[in-house]
């Protein structure tokens, strides 16, 4: 990817002049090629066809409001067209663009596997060494030497020195790899600058086949945007172009590589058309048509509002960096937001994050960045939940007549039941019922309904909610573990009476990634019905008003607990909020919220957990709040209010003024 390049005056004026002078020669042969085809083919009945494709621009990606946030822009490739270009030409064509390439600070396309240095050593892959000696019918146990002498005879460079020897076979052996033909141009050099291509453009008497493309390129609104979501695309591999060649694909595509490129690439990739070449009985090209225009790829709306994605990453960014910069040892984070009536994911954000137009500029450093900025913590990162799991607990014990919303339970901090195990609570909180359990996050009313609950039933009531089990998102995620009985037996740990309590209040093996959290929390808020969260809005048609895809919320399952035993569980949420363990933070919010928060124990410094959905009376969003080894609520807090700021007061110009923002369909 390169950055955006201003164009000068005079560069302006030159390509606008080409363009004219193009335009005239389109339709010069538009005009000989369609209206006189047909009358010359039949007077020369011995003319062969030999059709290429013409690569169809591929689609956008835009937020769920349509702002633009992966698109395209117009760039120059060199391409050797071989219906123009003899063989004898290839060595002298490919050393003149070498210089020009040199000259003004580009690189071609080389996937020869031997140094560049001077010497002559293998380099790259076995895979790729293997190839080339595959191709070049050599022995496997054949050195380095051996392949370079081939191909010094093999493409007639005896008379080269050593630096344009190694020049040309390594396009040479690309050319072939990539099967160069009148079918698959073979593309040299890249996204090049308007300068240079005026300069190859003006010298193209003396190369014969080469040929100016103008293509498009990825550009990003903002390249530090939900970009585990969005994704990137690179130009598609040996392996990738073995399956999807009979789709249609080229040995010069880009393909989508991760995120919403790729789970969306039959939508994006667009229909390529057809460009026929008749070449006469001399070898020499008679005429030539399209004979199938291409179709641009389909617009891909994502869930993700961008403003409250950007909110939400700096949020997430800013305050561990604040909190670090004070002594924290946090090392990473993940937010998930999702609109609790669809299962949409409204913004989904991980730190840390990288900027995507450094990821294709320099991927060793975005690969070795500290703390893996590239893993996507906030559907793949697993983690245990703490006492976020609490309400689950609760409406499980209550839907099950184990306990009713005003019994009570007496913390005496130490919970004895068991002799050999007995964990104690953080407080001494003396006579709770399961409202004031939940918003003080008492463990030792947690351990006693957990132990009557029994594992079986709280694993039972967690995967209804959504935890340990798939969401449905279309991009890659972790299960989880669940702990109990089972997965102990599957590791080779036993399970005892005792385990059961660590797991009630979410420890023991209990480990959910955050984008299970915001869905278990949802399903919560909105009385429980699981939807499948989805990151994919709606398709439409590049060209016209047609929609392919609408989204319509799918359930995965629904609870089966009373609304009654939900609102106990959603009252005692309401309780962490305005007056427990995140009263700080949204006691006096001018919006009512439910939450709750977890601290959950990990080696070091413990994890920081915050669920939350808001409006309480009538809940909208879900927000889950995950911070490695940040310890307590001043991690999680200010990073929900931020996104509830934005979410309810923001000042999106999609929104009515001096209103509480609503999500608008």
């Amino acid at each position: 990817m390169r950055a955006k390049r201003k164009q000068n005056p005079r560069i302006v004026f030159l390509i606008s002049l080409m363009l004219a002078i193009f335009m005239v020669f389109s339709f010069r042969t538009f005009d000989f090629s369609v209206v006189t085809a047909d009358e010359f083919s039949t007077k020369n009945a011995d003319l062969t066809a030999i059709k290429t494709s013409i690569e169809a621009t591929r689609g956008i990606i835009v937020d769920r409001y349509g702002r633009p946030i992966a698109y395209n822009r117009e760039g120059y490739n060199v391409v050797f067209n071989s219906a123009y270009m003899k063989k004898a030409d290839y060595n002298s064509n490919i050393l003149s663009l070498a210089s020009l390439l040199e000259k003004y600070g580009f690189e071609w396309n080389d996937s020869l596997p031997m140094t560049k240095d001077g010497t002559v050593a293998f380099e790259g892959s076995d895979s790729a060494v293997s190839q080339l000696k595959s191709k070049l019918g050599m022995n496997t146990y054949a050195t380095a030497l051996n392949c370079y002498n081939e191909m010094v005879s093999r493409y007639s460079l005896e008379s080269l020195n050593e630096k344009d020897r190694r020049t040309v076979m390594g396009v040479r052996y690309t050319m072939e790899r990539n099967d160069f033909s009148v079918s698959n141009p073979y593309t040299f050099a890249e996204d090049i600058s308007s300068e240079l291509m005026i300069v190859i453009a003006e010298s193209y008497q003396r190369l014969p086949g080469v040929e100016i493309s103008v293509v498009s390129y990825r550009e990003y609104a903002d390249p530090t945007l939900a970009v585990h979501m969005v994704g990137t695309i690179g130009k598609i591999t040996a392996e990738e172009w073995t399956s999807l060649k009979d789709q249609g694909y080229s040995y010069n595509d880009y393909v989508g590589k991760s995120g919403a490129e790729s789970a969306f690439e039959g939508y994006l990739k667009g229909t390529d058309g057809e460009l026929t070449y008749y070449f006469d009985k001399s070898g020499k090209v008679a005429f030539t048509e399209v004979t199938k225009p291409s179709v641009q790829g389909d617009t891909v709306f994502l869930t993700i509002d961008s403003r409250l994605q950007k909110v939400a990453q700096d949020a997430l960014a800013e305050n561990i960096d604040y909190l670090n910069d004070r002594g924290g040892v946090i090392t990473g984070g993940a937010v998930n937001v999702v609109n609790v009536k669809t299962g949409e994911v409204l913004a989904s954000a991980n730190y840390p994050s990288y900027d995507v137009n450094d990821y294709y500029s320099d991927y060793p450093s975005v690969l070795n960045g500290k703390n893996n900025p590239l893993y996507n913590r906030a559907l793949s990162g697993l983690y245990p939940p703490g006492s976020s799991i609490k309400p689950m607990i609760a409406i499980a014990a209550l839907q099950e007549g184990i306990i009713e919303r005003y019994d009570s339970i007496y913390c005496k901090q130490k919970y004895t039941y068991y002799k050999d195990y007995q964990p104690s609570c953080m407080h001494y909180h003396k006579g709770l019922n399961v409202v004031s359990a939940i918003g003080y996050s008492c463990n030792y009313f947690f351990f006693d309904v957990g132990r009557r609950l029994g594992i079986t039933n709280i694993n039972t009531y967690a995967q209804k909610f959504g935890l340990g089990v798939k969401t449905g998102i279309e991009l890659p995620e972790k299960i989880g573990t669940i702990a109990g009985p089972a997965y102990s037996a599957s590791v080779g740990k036993s399970w005892y009476d005792g385990s059961t309590l660590a797991a009630a209040i979410g420890q023991s093996d209990n480990s959910f990634t955050p984008l299970q959290l915001a869905s278990y929390t949802s399903t919560v808020a909105n009385g429980g019905t699981r939807y499948r969260s989805t990151i994919l809005n709606s398709v439409k048609k590049a060209s016209g008003t047609e929609y392919t895809y609408r989204m319509t919320p799918e359930v995965l399952d629904t609870v089966g607990v009373s609304e009654s035993v939900i609102n106990i569980a959603k009252e005692g949420m309401r309780s962490v909020t305005s007056e427990g363990t995140a009263s700080a933070y949204f006691a006096d919010y001018p919006i009512a919220v439910g939450g709750k928060t977890g601290t959950a124990q990990t080696k070091g410094a413990d994890n920081s957990v915050l669920i939350l959905f808001a409006p309480y009376d009538d809940p909208q969003i879900a927000i889950s709040v995950v911070v490695e080894h940040g310890q307590h609520s001043t991690s999680t807090g200010p990073v929900a209010k931020a996104i509830l700021d934005e979410y309810f007061f923001g000042s999106s110009d999609i929104y009515e003024e001096n209103t509480p923002n609503q999500l608008i369909k």
